[in-house]
């Protein structure tokens, strides 16, 4: 997993891993990975979202590659 979240623009890869408590002592609310990262919550919630639909289409390209 750490591999797959590495591979994601940085600040993605940090919002989920904050997030999802993985690196860090526990897991993160948006509101309080936006004050660790100087941004707004809307920001996180942004970077967030576009990450999860990146490991989707990773996700996808990867099962449609096995399948064929």
């Amino acid at each position: 997993m750490r591999g797959l979240l590495d591979q994601l623009p940085d600040l993605q890869g940090r919002v989920l891993k904050m997030r999802y408590g993985i690196d860090v002592e526990e897991p993160m609310s948006l509101s309080s990975i936006a004050r660790a990262l100087e941004m707004s919550r809307d920001r996180a919630r942004s970077l967030e979202r576009k990450a999860h639909e990146e490991l989707r289409r990773r996700s996808e390209e990867m099962h449609a590659y096995l399948a064929a």
